[in-house]
């Protein structure tokens, strides 16, 4: 089985190319995130990443968030983007399963770089969606995060977490059942 960290690494490389093909003006435009335009997008995107070194590192949450307030994209969204991804892999690849504080309390960095790649992984179809481009996600990130949160399915749904519920035909592919279980269409349009 793939280690996590080189999971993280791989929906990492993947998003970076997503990311490398946001156009100047496509910043204001709409995403499958309701509440986000591609910028707000990528902006939660190196935000969270940015978290990741520090707290892999042994820093608590107290020291880290003042460090990450305001906008943490700055005249260059691309290029800070592409180097949170990577400092992220970096510190995930030497974490190990050493304890990082995290809101909900003390988690293994192992458990933490699960669902950093999980969110790695639907956000770069959520962005590819936003710029227009389609992108085959890798199938055994989506199998592994599929593995690790369909046990907790019934409370993930409660507190809202998985957004909508989405129906899928049962000889859908792999993609579109992953997007549908974190509550999203693979038709997808900014249309509607």
């Amino acid at each position: 089985m793939t280690e996590m960290h080189e999971l993280h690494r791989r929906a990492a490389d993947a998003l970076k190319e997503t990311t490398r093909r946001v156009g100047g003006d496509q910043w204001p435009d709409p995403t499958p995130c309701t509440d986000w335009n591609v910028r707000d997008l990528v902006h939660h995107i190196t935000w969270s990443n940015l978290w990741v070194a520090p707290l892999v590192d042994g820093k608590d949450l107290a020291e880290v968030a003042p460090t990450l307030e305001g906008d943490v994209l700055g005249d260059d969204p691309i290029g800070i983007t592409l180097r949170g991804l990577d400092v992220s892999s970096d510190a995930f690849e030497r974490g190990g399963d050493r304890p990082v504080q995290l809101s909900r309390g003390m988690t293994p960095a192992s458990e933490y770089c699960f669902e950093r790649m999980n969110d790695l992984i639907v956000h770069n179809w959520d962005l590819a969606k936003g710029i227009g481009i389609d992108v085959e996600l890798d199938s055994e990130c989506m199998e592994a995060a599929l593995d690790g949160f369909r046990p907790q399915e019934p409370a993930l749904r409660a507190a809202g977490a998985l957004g909508p519920d989405v129906e899928v035909p049962d000889d859908a592919d792999l993609q579109t059942i992953y997007l549908a279980f974190f509550g999203r269409r693979a038709d997808w349009s900014p249309a509607g």
